[in-house]
C-alpha cells in the first residue's frame, strides 16, 4: 500500500478572538520591528488594493507542484470565519495559482484574506470590483494552468521565507505581512503598545530622532568614524 505524502487536516487550534482583536489594531510596521525579520515576508507579497489590511489565523495551503490548483479550490471548506488562507506557491510568478472564482468561494467561506507566494489573476476584478477580498501576492499574472495534482492543508508551510503554521496569526496591510506566533502575540502587542506610548510623549515630540536614539554617542565611540 503506498504511503501517502500528502496530508489534509480539517481543523485546527485556533487563537482567541480576544488575542486577534488585539494583534488587530497594531501597527504592521512596529508588529514586524518587534517579531524580527525572520517572522515578515518577503516585501515583494502586496496587497492589490493598499488600502486592504486582515488580520487572522493561518489557514495554510501547500499544493505539491507549485502550480497546481486544486488544495487551493478546497481550502475554503476548512476555513472559520475570519481565517487567512496561506498559499506556498514556492514563490514562483509566471503562472497564476489563485483567480476570481476561488475568491469568491473564499469570500462566501468567511476568509478574511489571502496571502500568496505566487501570482494571482484577475487583479483588476478582484481590486476594483467583486468579491472584496484582500489578496496579498507576490506577483500578478493573466494565465493559468489546469493542472489538478494533489497537495496538504493546514501543514507548516513557507510563504515569503517565513515558516508558517496552522493557527499563527497573519497580520498585513501595505507595510508588508507579519506572522505571529500565539504563544508569543501577547507579549509583541505590548512591546507595540508601549512603542506607541513613547512616540506620543510629548517631550519627545520635542527632540529630534537623532538625539531620542543617542546616534552621536554611540557613532563618537565608534573608533572607525572620524570626526572633523
Amino acid at each position: 500500500m503506498p504511503i501517502s505524502t500528502h496530508v489534509i487536516n480539517s481543523d485546527f487550534q485556533r487563537p482567541a478572538k480576544e488575542l486577534i482583536d488585539k494583534v488587530a489594531r497594531q501597527h504592521v510596521g512596529v508588529a514586524g520591528f518587534e517579531a524580527g525579520p525572520r517572522q515578515v515576508m518577503h516585501p515583494d507579497i502586496k496587497p492589490l488594493d493598499p488600502t486592504w489590511r486582515v488580520c487572522g489565523p493561518a489557514v495554510t495551503v501547500k499544493p505539491e507542484f507549485w502550480y497546481d490548483r486544486m488544495v487551493s479550490e478546497l481550502a475554503p471548506k476548512f476555513v472559520k470565519p475570519g481565517d487567512v488562507i496561506v498559499v506556498d506557491a514556492g514563490g514562483h510568478t509566471d503562472v497564476a495559482v489563485w483567480g476570481m472564482s476561488m475568491s469568491t468561494s473564499a469570500k462566501a467561506a468567511g476568509t478574511a484574506g489571502v496571502v500568496i507566494d505566487g501570482a494571482t489573476m484577475n487583479s483588476a476584478l478582484l481590486a476594483r470590483e467583486r468579491p472584496q477580498l484582500p489578496i496579498f501576492a507576490r506577483a500578478v499574472s493573466a494565465t493559468a494552468t489546469t493542472s489538478d495534482g494533489p497537495g496538504s492543508i493546514n501543514i507548516p508551510v513557507i510563504c515569503g521565507g517565513v515558516i508558517v503554521y496552522p493557527g499563527d496569526i497573519i497580520l498585513a496591510d501595505s507595510d508588508g505581512v507579519v506572522v505571529l506566533k500565539p504563544d508569543v502575540a501577547e507579549t509583541i502587542v505590548r512591546n507595540v503598545e508601549a512603542h506607541d506610548q513613547r512616540a506620543q510623549n510629548p517631550e519627545r515630540r520635542t527632540k529630534p530622532y537623532w538625539e531620542i536614539r543617542g546616534a552621536e554617542e554611540r557613532l563618537r565611540a565608534m573608533k572607525s568614524v572620524t570626526w572633523k
